[in-house]
């Protein structure tokens, strides 16, 4: 899909999980969808133009694309985690994208992402976000505020 029209808009009710190769991503699709998963409920993101879909800081989308983040980095604790997202795509990787509701189809589906070397996994809320696994390997560059 091109990233020029796509976009993420906002993450709540979706898990998101970085893998580090499209045998990773696709393994884990296959299995997503063995357990129950909706085809339709899961996309990936890779390449730059993939990347831009993210917009952590809402520019793409004028000034109520950034009021919309600026609410957002106020309600959600980890809504800088967008910027972690864009910058691992911008740097090879996929992201994938699971919209899963009810704590015990998150557990299995990050389990399930998780057993095919996913890692950065985090379900967002409307009011928090669950961190399922940190970030394995060396970090995406994101600026150090950022950083945890």
């Amino acid at each position: 899909m091109a990233g020029e029209g796509r976009s993420i808009g906002s993450a709540v009710g979706r898990l998101f999980a970085v893998l580090d190769s499209a045998d990773a991503v696709e393994g884990a699709r296959r299995e997503l969808i063995a357990a129950g998963v909706d085809p339709g409920a899961i996309e990936t993101f890779a390449g730059a133009e993939d990347a831009a879909a993210f917009d952590p800081s809402g520019a793409r989308h004028g000034w109520l694309g950034r009021f919309y983040r600026i609410m957002e980095f106020s309600w959600a604790d980890q809504a800088p985690d967008f910027a972690w997202y864009e910058a691992a795509v911008r740097e090879g990787h996929v992201v994938i994208s699971v919209r899963v509701k009810g704590q015990r189809h998150v557990a299995h589906a990050a389990r399930i992402i998780e057993d095919h070397g996913g890692h950065f996994i985090n379900h967002f809320g409307w009011f928090e976000t669950q961190e399922l696994a940190r970030w394995k390997g060396p970090e995406p560059k994101v600026p150090g505020f950022l950083r945890r």
